[in-house]
């Protein structure tokens, strides 16, 4: 991490690829896809959310290399101005360092460019992740959603749901690594995508997983610390003893999109299973030694289904057995592009709720688990706008 000024502060990987820029008000997130996104932070304590244009995000970057040319000429002359974290540079930070900047004045403009189009080549878009995996390595066992019905989500819709065979896997976490390079270090854990990869029944998902722990084994902070998406209503449908499986082969947490308790506004939705069926879910995944993350969705179904949504979900929630090693996610409805939640509820004039009830419903909600200084789950924040891979 750079300090250009105090105001403008630049976060590299090892590869010198920009991965966030602290710019006063507006932080930049470079995604390894290419794309830019700025967040502002506005005076009322809201966020603002924008997309670069390709053009827009080169441009920026070329100014950005034009302040970073002069450090890297500096040499390691430079360096002791700098902090490092922990106080004292580890031996050969310099040099890493130095090399990291030499790497990054290097990248121009048709370099991130020819990096953004070799992404596309590996990867299918990396559509979402949870908040705790923003910065994971992503390893993708499957493509697309099995499902793709669900009203309120667009990110898998033009992505044909597939399922890797081994040797493909192994091509896909050899062109991972020659990729990332030493941008790799940056990762702390593994994300096993895509939407919902462990809906892969175990007979076929367990030899994936087995693949990518073994790929990875020198780093056990990758291998032994794998995470993952899973429906409620596939998940109902493994045992304990598959749960356990894979939490032996470095599984540690699984985000259950759980949206809601109440099954009207499920099937409203269009979401695959039940309540019954995320509660069934849940135990066995924690009875088989894993941690959850789950996601409520706030605001959805509008004042005509809150009343039942807010009910069930925290009955729901109250009911599980939930501890301070999980987390639940909060998660405000947003109006997507090429979703038909929207227009389907303007169709039903269905009332949206204001900020201050979609505030007091998450409130509702939240107190019907045990607090985390009491040994209850995390709660925390998950706005979709805010993540870029």
């Amino acid at each position: 991490m750079i300090a250009l000024d105090p105001h403008l502060v630049l976060a590299l990987d090892r590869e010198g690829r920009p991965w966030r820029l602290v710019d006063g008000a507006v932080t930049f997130r470079w995604g390894l896809n290419g794309r830019v996104l700025a967040v502002t932070r506005r005076s009322d304590g809201e966020r603002a959310y924008r997309w670069l244009e390709r053009d827009e995000a080169v441009t920026r970057w070329e100014r950005l290399r034009s302040r970073l040319a002069p450090l890297f000429e500096a040499g390691p002359d430079l360096l002791p101005a700098l902090e490092f974290s922990g106080g004292i540079p580890p031996p050969g930070a310099e040099d890493e360092l130095v090399a990291a900047l030499a790497r990054t004045t290097a990248r121009d403009g048709p370099a991130l460019r020819a990096e953004a189009v070799r992404f596309g080549e590996i990867y299918t878009p990396v559509g979402i992740l949870p908040p705790d995996q923003y910065l994971a390595l992503v390893v993708q066992l499957t493509h697309g959603c099995p499902f793709n019905t669900c009203t309120f989500c667009g990110f898998y819709r033009d992505v044909p749901f597939r399922v890797k065979d081994p040797g493909e896997l192994r091509a896909h976490l050899r062109e991972v690594d020659t990729f990332l390079g030493r941008g790799a270090r940056l990762r702390r854990s593994l994300f096993l995508g895509d939407a919902n990869a462990l809906a892969v029944p175990a007979e076929g998902l367990v030899p994936l997983v087995d693949e990518v722990r073994t790929h990875y084994i020198a780093r056990p902070d990758l291998s032994g610390n794998m995470h993952a998406f899973l429906d409620a209503f596939s998940g109902a449908g493994k045992s304990i003893e598959e749960y356990a499986r894979l939490r032996e082969l470095g599984l540690v947490r699984v985000c259950v999109g759980l949206e809601s308790g109440h099954d009207p506004l499920l099937r409203r939705l269009r979401k695959p299973g039940s309540a019954a069926d995320a509660a069934t879910t849940v135990r066995r995944l924690k009875a088989g030694g894993l941690a959850v993350s789950l996601t409520v969705l706030l605001g959805v179904g509008g004042e005509r289904f809150a009343a039942g949504h807010e009910r069930d979900t925290g009955a729901l929630l109250g009911d599980l057995p939930l501890d301070r090693g999980d987390i639940l996610y909060f998660s405000e409805l947003v109006d997507l592009p090429g979703t038909e939640y929207v227009s389907q509820a303007c169709a039903d004039a269905l009332e949206p709720l204001t900020r201050a009830e979609v505030r007091r419903q998450r409130e509702q909600m939240a107190a019907a688990v045990m607090p985390w200084r009491r040994g209850g789950p995390r709660c925390a924040t998950y706005d979709i706008r805010e993540f870029s891979y």
